[in-house]
């Protein structure tokens, strides 16, 4: 435990993690830092030969560093490190993305509308596990994120916004990702959300050898993810949330997946 916490301390300064996907950027010249703790536990996998032999527990660190240049262009990188049954302590991906808002809402457009792209490296001991949901060892993905906030005095009291991507590696099929979420806003100090992420790859297998595993790319996976989120806000010092996410469909891929998690955001500025 004192080696992780070590390793966390020395990148944390340097990285952040969980690409942003939400049609609105933060204040210009602002960074927003995200840092992340996951734990997923789940029992079995849809078309495993052989079957998971044992619940697979999981632990995974991410962070994400946002930043704005302008009121229209948004950069974030991330990074996330895991541990589970297959695989010790260590990096697992690192992703650089760019977001560009042709649309905003907040300044009397209909809605806010964003179209990105973010390249992903995933390592090769990673791809060998069946929880890393990557599908190959570059993975870029194109994106086009939509949403409408509803104002009550000076700050969003409720807002709604979906996210559909488009994707391919380095080799395999396309894949696809989308995205539909509700959140509220009270007093710009407490904030909660719901949300549904479901995702697909065009591979043509449609059984997985758990033992000769190497991403997703040649497999024909889907999975749908709800959550709900709630989260304060302590002023200055940024916002922790906690969240929960259940997988209620999965094909070729881990099913009844259980995911609690814990997020600190930290806005700063130099």
């Amino acid at each position: 435990m004192k080696i992780i916490l070590r390793l966390i301390l020395l990148f944390f300064p340097v990285f952040a993690f969980v690409i942003e996907y939400q049609p609105w950027f933060g204040n210009v010249y602002e960074f927003n830092l995200l840092s992340r703790y996951a734990f997923s536990y789940y029992s079995s996998v849809d078309s495993a030969v052989p079957p998971l032999a044992e619940t697979s527990h999981d632990h995974l660190f991410y962070f994400d560093l946002e930043f704005s240049p302008s009121s229209v262009l948004s950069i974030d990188t991330d990074i996330e490190f895991t541990e589970t049954p297959r695989q010790t302590f260590g990096f697992r991906s690192f992703a650089l993305q760019g977001r560009y808002l042709f649309f905003d809402d907040n300044i009397g457009d209909k809605v806010s509308l964003a179209l990105g792209g973010n390249l992903r490296y995933t390592s090769s001991v990673s791809l060998k596990d069946i929880s890393c949901p990557y599908y190959a060892n570059c993975d870029f993905e194109g994106t086009v994120a939509v949403g409408k906030e509803f104002y009550k005095e000076d700050f969003w009291r409720v807002r709604i916004w979906g996210t559909g991507g488009i994707g391919i590696g380095n080799r395999g099929s396309p894949f696809f990702l989308a995205i539909i979420a509700l959140e509220g806003n009270v007093h710009e100090l407490n904030k909660w959300s719901i949300f549904a992420i479901g995702t697909h790859g065009y591979g043509k297998k449609t059984v997985i050898d758990i033992d000769d595993f190497y991403g997703y790319a040649n497999i024909r996976e889907k999975s749908i993810d709800i959550a709900g989120r709630y989260g304060h806000r302590f002023g200055v010092w940024g916002t922790l949330s906690f969240e929960y996410r259940r997988r209620v469909y999965a094909k070729c891929c881990p099913e009844g997946v259980n995911t609690f998690a814990i997020n600190y955001l930290l806005p700063f500025s130099f």
